[in-house]
């Protein structure tokens, strides 16, 4: 046999037997298969001090209903919530922020356990559930992310971006509220790490004990109402698969990349 042929089965088969032990490591798959992509996602919600870090409480059932129904992505049923005083946000390679109102700086070490989030490779949706600029929200977290991000800064994210065709093709940014016609985002380690909604997508989603939506959509009501979830999918497939129908990441394989990150930066 070619020796070039026979030292490259080798070294196939040592990295394979490598990544399998990482994975036992840490409990987790890391096939590529893409049956298995988008298995046990978790709606992860970072907890903060101040302000209302839980607005739009009673929107995840919905969200749930709408991401089961017409998706292949098998969400868990209960949403959780992390903070940035533990480990625990290195679980999960998709994280949730909202609020409507100012809330305490973050702690020099909060923020560095955010950055180690984002250079693990994990993206961050935020929704700024006021639905205006400028709001108090809106100030406190991009003060909060110039910490982690010192030499970026917001930007609007392009209608051609993977976002706006990642499930549906909606190139439509309101949410309950039209603030900005666009989306804005923080490109870090080749992608969009952070994707902000002015608009309050979320809050699309918020329905009575009945199921009838509480919140109005202004100016556009129920047609506007169906954009705002269709991009919220979009977003979410995004997050979970990077740039999706573009290269289909797989995003077990960061979550290994932000576990071992976190373990070896974090605190003894």
């Amino acid at each position: 046999m070619n020796k070039l042929l026979l030292l490259g089965i080798i070294l196939f088969f040592s990295a394979d037997i490598s990544l399998a032990q990482t994975s036992l490591m840490f409990g987790r798959s890391v096939s590529v298969d893409s049956e298995k992509r988008l298995e046990n996602f978790t709606y992860v919600q970072l907890r903060y001090t101040g302000g209302n870090w839980d607005t739009n409480t009673t929107a995840w059932d919905s969200m749930y209903r709408q991401i089961t129904n017409i998706t292949n992505i098998h969400p868990e049923k209960a949403k959780k919530s992390v903070d940035l005083d533990g480990m625990e946000i290195f679980d999960y390679p998709f994280l949730f922020i909202s609020g409507d109102m100012e809330f305490e700086p973050f702690t020099d070490k909060q923020a560095e356990t955010l950055k180690r989030f984002f250079d693990g490779g994990g993206i961050c949706f935020i929704d700024d559930a006021s639905g205006t600029l400028n709001s108090g929200f809106d100030s406190c977290i991009k003060r909060e992310l110039k910490k982690v991000f010192p030499n970026s800064e917001f930007q609007a994210i392009s209608k051609k971006h993977a976002i706006y065709y990642a499930f549906h093709m909606t190139p439509d940014t309101a949410g309950t509220r039209k603030a900005a016609d666009y989306l804005d985002g923080i490109e870090h380690n080749n992608q969009t790490a952070v994707i902000y909604s002015h608009n309050d997508i979320i809050g699309s989603f918020v329905t009575d004990k009945f199921g009838t939506p509480v919140k109005k959509c202004v100016p556009g009501g129920e047609i506007q109402r169906n954009e705002a979830r269709k991009l919220f999918i979009n977003i979410l497939m995004y997050g979970l698969t990077g740039t999706y129908k573009l290269d289909a990441i797989h995003r077990n394989n960061i979550l290994i990349k932000m576990k071992m990150k976190g373990d070896k930066e974090g605190p003894e």
